[in-house]
Formats: structure tokens, C-alpha cells, sequence
């Protein structure tokens, strides 16, 4: 039996990092500028494996859970890849769906040298997963279940949802935009959810503004992080816990809601308050956001207690 299954998407991310990219500031925004028509030479060019339900059953599985992971992968090269790293983290692959009609998703990302990024992405067979995808029977014994973006696909969040209120199980989620956009729109009501912990960034969280009291009410930790300058956990309205962010060099930041996830959903199992969660949290993304990559950073539970301790 599983002790945590993730439900998300799973990529290959393609880091392109240069001295030449050149970084324009519009005042409210930045770019990430090259010539049109020229051949740039970068200085790396790194390949790794990606996406929200594959970096969070990769971190699950480093803090010594026994981890599955629901995702859609095509029957390609890139999905090998995939597949031999999970198997290499000790990931089990009985529950990965493989369509030999889809195509791997993939993204491209820019690597600014403060770390900042610009994503190129294709979801591909990662965006797909049908009702039928959903292997209810295993969602319904494990321990703990954590949703990541799965491309707004509401049938099949609604399957899942399903699922866990029959068995009463409860669950984290980091939805995406398009999963924002059915709760902004009231096709998803979290009276009808359980969903104990809900991961957003603060421009997330400011997409549903009005659907704020309704999260507020049902939900027993709402989780609103905002990168450098740290976070807050909000329980019941009130704003219990604020976690400052440190000074620390970003390599890359890709990966690193995923890790801090990672790192406060396994303090909370593991009966930590609500302040070691952010801790465990905040460690587990310092460290990711320290290499290229969103999985080479993650630590284990046992790294990850020696950063507390200090």
C-alpha cells in the first residue's frame, strides 16, 4: 500500500542558461530578450525530469514515504527518461498511465543568472488524464493524497474528489491556473472538498479573491507563499504563522513551491506544528532553488531534520 500518492504532470525540462540573454525592465515587468534570427551561443544546456506531480512524488519519496504517482506519459523517448528516474528515486510506476498516441510534454526553460526563469512549456499527455485514468481503489487506501496542476481537467478532479470523500481521506493541493479558474468560477466548491492543506503563491491567491471566504471557511490550512519575501499560513481567517524568506543565491528557482510542499505537508504528517512546517518547508526550497533542476535539491528526511536542528 502507498503511504503518499501524488496526481499531477510529469516533463522533461530543458535548461538554457547564458552571459548573453539580455534582461529588459519595462518597470512593471521583465524580459528575457534575444536577437530574432541569430545563433546565440549559451554557456549550459542541462536536461532533467520536471512537473508538479513528478517533483512532489520524487520529495515524497527522498523523506522516506512509500510513494506512488498518478500521471500521463506518452510512449516515447522522453517518457523512458521519466520513467527510469522514478524508478531510480524509488517512485513506483505501477500507477503511470502510457498513451501510445500522446507525446510527452516537454518545456523549455531561460535562466537569467539571478536565478529568474522564463518557461516555454507543452503539457502534452500530461494534460490528459481522463476520469478513467484515476485508480480510485488505490486513492482510497493510501495514507495521504497530494494534487498538483492537472490542466484543469474537471471531470477528473471531480472523480478524485469522489473518491476521497466516500473513504473520507483528505488531501493537499497546489492547483494550477486552470484549476484557479474552475474555483474562481464556483465549479469547485471546498464545502464539498477535503482538502486539509492548500498550497497557492500570492498572485494565485489574488486570482480568487472572491472565493477567499469559501477557502477560508473549509480548509485547515491555507498556505500563501511569496517567493523572497517568505509567506504566511492563514487558518480559520487568521493569519497564524508568517516565515520569512532568507538571503540566499537562487540558481534557479524552478521546483521551488514544489519542494517547500514537499517539505510542510511531511512536517504536518510527521505532527509538527505549524511553524516547523514552514521551517521544513523553507529548507527544502533553499535548497532546491540552489541547483539547476527542480528534484537534484531535495533533501531527505534526514538532511532535512539536520537544517532544522542547526
Amino acid at each position: 500500500m502507498y503511504e503518499i500518492i501524488t496526481i499531477g504532470s510529469s516533463l522533461i525540462d530543458s535548461f538554457i542558461k547564458s552571459s548573453k540573454f539580455i534582461l529588459h525592465s519595462t518597470g512593471v515587468n521583465a524580459e528575457i530578450c534575444l536577437s530574432y534570427g541569430e545563433k546565440t551561443e549559451v554557456d549550459e544546456y542541462i536536461l532533467r525530469t520536471g512537473g508538479g506531480g513528478s517533483n512532489t512524488a520524487v520529495g515524497f519519496s527522498r523523506m522516506g514515504f512509500r510513494t506512488g504517482i498518478v500521471t500521463e506519459l506518452g510512449s516515447d523517448t522522453f517518457a523512458k527518461i521519466i520513467l527510469d528516474d522514478f524508478r531510480s528515486e524509488f517512485v513506483s510506476t505501477n500507477l503511470v498511465i502510457s498513451e501510445k498516441q500522446e507525446k510527452t510534454g516537454g518545456s523549455i526553460i531561460l535562466l537569467d543568472v539571478d536565478g529568474g526563469r522564463t518557461v516555454m512549456v507543452h503539457r502534452g499527455a500530461s494534460s490528459m488524464l481522463d476520469p478513467e485514468d484515476i485508480p480510485t481503489e488505490n486513492i482510497s487506501r493510501a495514507d495521504w493524497i497530494h494534487i498538483s496542476s492537472i490542466s484543469g481537467r474537471l471531470k477528473t478532479l471531480e472523480r478524485i474528489f469522489s473518491s476521497l470523500n466516500k473513504t473520507n481521506k483528505v488531501f493537499s493541493w497546489n492547483p494550477g491556473k486552470k484549476e484557479l479558474v474552475l474555483i474562481s468560477e464556483g465549479k469547485i466548491l471546498f464545502k464539498e472538498i477535503s482538502c486539509q492543506l492548500l498550497f497557492l503563491n500570492q498572485e494565485e491567491w489574488e486570482l480568487i479573491k472572491h472565493k477567499q471566504q469559501d477557502v477560508l471557511s473549509y480548509v485547515k490550512q491555507v498556505i500563501v507563499t511569496n517567493g523572497k519575501k517568505g509567506g504566511k499560513v492563514l487558518v480559520a481567517g487568521d493569519q497564524v504563522a508568517e516565515f520569512k524568506s532568507e538571503k540566499t543565491k537562487s540558481i534557479d528557482d524552478t521546483g521551488a513551491g514544489d519542494a517547500f510542499a514537499v517539505g510542510y505537508v511531511t512536517a504536518y504528517l510527521k505532527g509538527k506544528i505549524i511553524t516547523e512546517c514552514c521551517e521544513w518547508g523553507k529548507r527544502n526550497a533553499i535548497s532546491v532553488i540552489g541547483q539547476i533542476g527542480a528534484k537534484p535539491g531535495l533533501l531527505t528526511l534526514k538532511q532535512i531534520k539536520v537544517h532544522n536542528s542547526k
